[in-house]
């Protein structure tokens, strides 16, 4: 489906959410988007003070509370971030008046950063463990029964990249002044792309495309992302309007029957699923074994130089 046409694909989905005496309103909201949607509870026993809040936490939308939104507090990805986000989802999932979920962050500029760079100079074992545990935050996504979309409201690089794309559908602002920027640059930190998000990248957008951005480690504007494919929809001039949007499109994709759409679901997806529950060792085995080799570890240690010294400024 090309852009435009699966943009007009994308509305016709929202709009059908909203009652048709309210369709005139719901486009002037666009132009006047509504205030940000309020979020009434929280699934996880997760405590928070005010020093350390939590990493993730996950909420029912009011007005729309078959409607879950999983928020993102910090820009950098750790290992407790991935254990957290884990336990999140999985509580969320259990709660059956729930259909959909949407992925954000409250973070100004950026969806997610990506991988904690500590993360890749704990040694090879602990590395291994953090692996896993972000494949496994992959798996609770990519194989949920919910309609899931992602609100990427700035930066969405590497990891970030790799959320959005384990959800239905990606969403970004393009009518700002300073749009985000989304791609996989695992190359530009000496670390190759695995096999399975290779391959699920070739799916979203082409080889083609495949072939010219994932070896530069190329980062895509938001313009750029649209027109492969990569992102949805992007003609949004706030985050608040680009919710609103997301929201009301999940409460569209929810209205088909429940049993019968997750099963199609599930069936789209399991051929990948099961090719990348069967590569795990593999995988781990052969990033884990990248992260070791000099290149990758005097990028690493250069970028953490770097963003310490912006700290200081």
């Amino acid at each position: 489906m090309q852009p435009t046409r699966l943009t007009s694909f994308l509305s016709r989905a929202a709009a059908a959410a909203t009652p048709a005496t309210g369709r005139q309103s719901l486009k002037r909201s666009w132009v006047s988007p509504m205030t940000r949607p309020v979020v009434i509870r929280s699934f996880s026993a997760t405590t928070a003070t005010k020093d350390q809040p939590p990493a993730v936490t996950v909420s029912k939308h009011e007005h729309s509370p078959e409607v879950a939104v999983m928020t993102l507090h910090q820009s950098a990805f750790s290992h407790d971030t991935a254990r957290l986000m884990i336990k999140e989802w999985r509580a969320m999932e259990q709660d059956q008046s729930i259909r959909a979920a949407m992925l954000k962050s409250d973070l100004k500029s950026i969806f997610c950063a990506g991988i904690d760079f500590n993360e890749f100079l704990k040694g090879p074992e602990s590395f291994a463990n953090y692996w896993r545990s972000i494949r496994e935050v992959f798996d609770v996504i990519y194989s949920s029964r919910l309609n899931t979309a992602a609100s990427m409201n700035g930066h969405s690089l590497g990891l970030g990249c790799v959320l959005g794309m384990a959800c239905h559908d990606r969403f970004m602002m393009g009518a700002v002044p300073k749009p985000g920027t989304i791609g996989l640059n695992e190359v530009a930190v000496g670390v190759p792309v695995p096999h399975w998000l290779s391959e699920l990248f070739v799916s979203i957008t082409s080889r083609r495309h495949a072939e010219r951005f994932l070896p530069l480690g190329r980062i895509l504007s938001v313009q750029e992302a649209s027109s492969i494919g990569l992102v949805d929809k992007i003609d949004f001039a706030s985050q608040e309007e680009m919710e609103d949007f997301v929201v009301r499109y999940l409460v569209g994709r929810s209205q088909a029957p429940r049993e019968a759409q997750t099963e199609t679901m599930r069936v789209i997806r399991r051929n990948f699923l099961k090719a990348f529950r069967e590569s795990e060792e593999e995988d781990v085995r052969t990033i884990t074994g990248y992260i070791e080799k000099e290149e990758a570890q005097t990028i690493l240690k250069a970028q953490l130089a770097r963003l310490a010294s912006k700290g200081k400024k």
